[in-house]
């Protein structure tokens, strides 16, 4: 080690002074007036509390130095490099003197690397003396002592010298001396910390390291000042190396971690002492010793030093934030979690373009009869609740094959994003006149029409339960305030508690269009049914174009540029075949063209698929030969937030290294993923922070299937994205977890709880 190298190096130095001194002795001056070897920047002097010594009678000594400007000495741990003064005693036969008692140190940060515990301009160490009963009296009796200690400004510079102090004996205490300056003194001497009813301590030994979390109660707050308070000064212990410690604190809470290490296993409990500093808003700087046990069991379990610390494991923690809420709120509280979760998924981005189909199509409900436009509403709600039933059976089976999934797990599949990209463009076409079909697909029209047909064999009913079925899917890729926490709890539950928080949400999604439904009366606060509502269809028509954007651009980060080509070029064939069928399978068309047009058009979709998708792009291929987006490269952007991309073993390895790291769980079909990231992500005040703090910032794309994203989601309680997820430099267990919808408010003010960290000392 390099300080430890040096420390040798400067203790050969001063042990050959020593010796060079010793040889060269003369006598001391009288009284209390101290000698130097050679030209220091450092005087001493011995003093006394009192002015007469009374045989068996305590009292106490203090070594004063005073010290050039701009230079130090060190105080008993001296940090990661210097030496603590030392003193050896010349006293006569019967006297004891005690151990020396420090001042609180200042901290020293040399050349802006080396950190060290001393004292500048001046200083007095003091030293608690027992005289024996034996002594005479009238008579007079000197202390001598040799003092040795290291001084330092920009180089360092051993010092010796040796003080002497002559005090006479009589028979009672005599009067005090040096009042002024003992007080002043001992006032510095930290004694054991005393817990007042503003302050709580609580300790564990981990992982090779202590951790003291200090709370403040009631309305006390901390002072925090960088490199200042709080913080805590650790005494040296021969058998440890002490790292340096880290402090995160802010106005309610402070994390001191002390990372230990050792030369050779040691064997047999230890105690770790050291000064604690802090300041609170209603009082000045409080210092005082704390103690922490440290048990056989945690001693032999320090790494040794220099060896390559075992790797951390980040999917077998415990984090306290998710184990925190798992373990407190009952079941009831997630299938009201999951209710209000539904009903909120009716406005997030991902569902705007089928909100307005819905309005459209209850507007035209208005003028039916309240019986009928009940039971519409009813298979509405069926599509919607049969749909969530099938989600949920499906993540049964798959996690019961060992598949890790999570909400919208089917928009990771390219294959399905395909598929919705033609029957969302097919809707489209049919709100444009291109065609118009008088099955299932029919609900494309809108549920005015398929009220309006009702009296035909029950084909409304199916066509509205369809509709209920498109909703639900388009509403999958996105996970609204409350659903976040309610699915990630339900993923981790037996197969019984994923249907019932299912079925909750399914019930909060249909909520309003039941309520609407069952009290037809209400329709009446709707716009009137009129020939506005050709134009309105229409619109529509252009929102599910834009869902066809979305989808498409999702589809071009799962497998690349060419993948929309040959998607378009497929779709434009379901185009024809849209026409043909709007153009010639009309309703006053022979039952012979009828069919024929239905197959031509058939036939047109399935060979444009073949051609374009199966033959060309070969999807199935490029599927399975392409890496997960989180696993590329990312560019980073200099005017924004330098993204990673995620890799579980690199984000273990800034854990380990004590880094602060926030975490974008995100996906390109999430829609509520990139508002956040558009309007809050890219602010220059969020940016600002990232660089400011040096945050690690890492995007978890989940846009295809990664495992270990999925399982990290689950770790904190997630079933689906978008999350945010700070974790504080030396804390990667008590992560800071921010809510789906996210402002640059909630942003900065995580960054600053996760990043307000100071540095203090280590020993040799």
């Amino acid at each position: 080690m390099k300080f430890r190298n040096e420390t040798l190096v400067l203790l050969l130095s001063i042990i050959s002074t020593f010796a060079l001194g010793q040889s060269q002795r003369v006598p001391s001056i009288v009284q209390n007036l101290g000698r130097q070897e050679g030209d220091h920047h450092t005087k001493i002097r011995l003093l006394a509390n009192v002015k007469t010594i009374t045989p068996g009678a305590q009292f106490t000594v203090g070594l004063l130095m005073r010290m050039d400007e701009g230079w130090h000495t060190y105080w008993k741990n001296s940090g990661e490099a210097g030496l603590p003064t030392q003193i050896e005693w010349m006293v006569p036969e019967g006297f004891v003197a005690g151990e020396i008692q420090w001042p609180v140190p200042h901290k020293y940060n040399e050349g802006g690397e080396v950190l060290t515990y001393g004292y500048e301009r001046e200083n007095m160490l003091l030293i608690p003396m027992t005289a024996p009963r034996t002594l005479k009296l009238a008579s007079k009796v000197s202390l001598k002592a040799d003092v040795n200690w290291l001084e330092c400004e920009r180089i360092c510079v051993p010092g010796s010298g040796s003080v002497e102090l002559t005090l006479p004996v009589s028979v009672s205490q005599g009067e005090k001396d040096n009042v002024a300056l003992f007080n002043k003194y001992r006032d510095q001497i930290p004694e054991m910390l005393s817990l007042e009813s503003d302050l709580t301590i609580a300790t564990e030994t981990r992982a090779g390291r202590v951790e003291l979390h200090l709370s403040a109660t009631g309305a006390s707050k901390f002072v925090v000042e960088n490199d200042v308070v709080p913080d805590f000064y650790p005494e040296a212990i021969e058998e440890l190396q002490i790292g340096r410690t880290q402090v995160t604190a802010s106005a309610a809470d402070a994390y001191l971690r002390i990372p230990l290490s050792v030369y050779k296993k040691v064997d047999g409990p230890l105690l770790l002492r050291g000064v604690l500093v802090y300041r609170l808003e209603s009082a000045e700087r409080t210092v005082g010793v704390v103690e922490v046990p440290l048990s056989k069991e945690f001693v032999s379990a320090v790494p040794i030093f220099g060896e390559t610390v075992p790797a951390f494991d980040l999917l077998d923690q415990t984090f306290a934030t998710v184990e925190g809420a798992a373990a407190q709120q009952p079941l009831y509280l997630y299938v009201i979690f999951a209710i209000i979760g539904g009903l909120l998924l009716n406005i997030m981005p991902c569902v705007l373009p089928v909100i307005a189909l819905k309005v459209f199509g209850l507007v035209k409900m208005g003028g039916d009869h309240p019986r009928q436009v009940r039971r519409l509403g009813w298979f509405f709600s069926l599509g919607i609740l049969g749909s969530f039933l099938v989600l949920a059976l499906m993540v049964i089976i798959l996690q019961t094959a060992g598949e890790q999934i999570g909400w919208g797990f089917q928009f990771q599949e390219p294959m399905f994003v395909i598929v919705m990209s033609a029957i969302v463009f097919a809707f489209g076409l049919s709100l444009f006149g291109v065609y118009e079909i008088r099955l299932p697909g029919r609900a494309v029209a809108g549920v005015g029409d398929v009220v309006s047909k009702t009296s035909k064999g029950g084909k409304g009913y199916l066509s509205s339960f369809s509709e209920g079925v498109f909703a639900t899917i388009l509403a999958t890729p996105c996970t609204a305030p409350f659903l976040g926490s309610a699915l990630g709890f339900a993923f981790a539950q037996p197969p019984g508690v994923i249907l019932l928080i299912f079925t909750s949400t399914s019930f909060g999604m249909a909520l309003p269009y039941l309520i609407l439904t069952t009290k037809p009366g209400w329709l009446r606060f709707l716009p009137k049914p009129g020939g506005w509502m050709v134009t309105a269809k229409q619109f529509m028509g252009f929102l599910m174009m834009a869902t066809l954007i979305w989808l498409l651009y999702i589809l071009g980060k799962q497998l690349g540029m060419e993948a929309v080509i040959w998607t378009s070029a497929f779709l434009l064939a379901v185009s024809v075949a849209c026409w043909l069928i709007g153009r010639f399978a009309t309703l006053t068309a022979s039952r012979g063209t009828y069919r024929t047009t239905w197959a031509v058009a058939v036939a047109i979709a399935v060979l444009g698929y073949w051609g374009f998708i199966e033959s060309i792009l070969d999807v199935r291929s490029v599927i399975a030969g392409v890496p997960s987006t989180s696993q590329a490269v990312v560019t980073k952007n200099t005017d924004g937030i330098p993204w990673e991309p995620f890799s579980l073993a690199r984000l273990e390895a800034y854990l380990q290294d004590d880094k602060t790291v926030f975490i974008d769980f995100t996906a390109d079909w999430c829609l509520t993923c990139k508002v956040n990231e558009r309007v809050v992500l890219t602010d220059e005040s969020v940016v600002e922070e990232f660089r400011s703090r040096d945050i690690v910032p890492i995007k978890a794309d989940w846009t295809k299937r990664n495992p270990d994203i999925t399982r990290l989601l689950a770790k904190f309680g997630r079933a689906g994205v978008p999350l945010y997820v700070i974790f504080p430099a030396g804390r990667p267990t008590e992560p800071i977890v921010l809510p789906e919808v996210i402002t640059t408010g909630m942003v900065i003010d995580a960054i600053d709880r996760a990043t307000r960290v100071t540095s203090a000392g280590v020993v040799r």
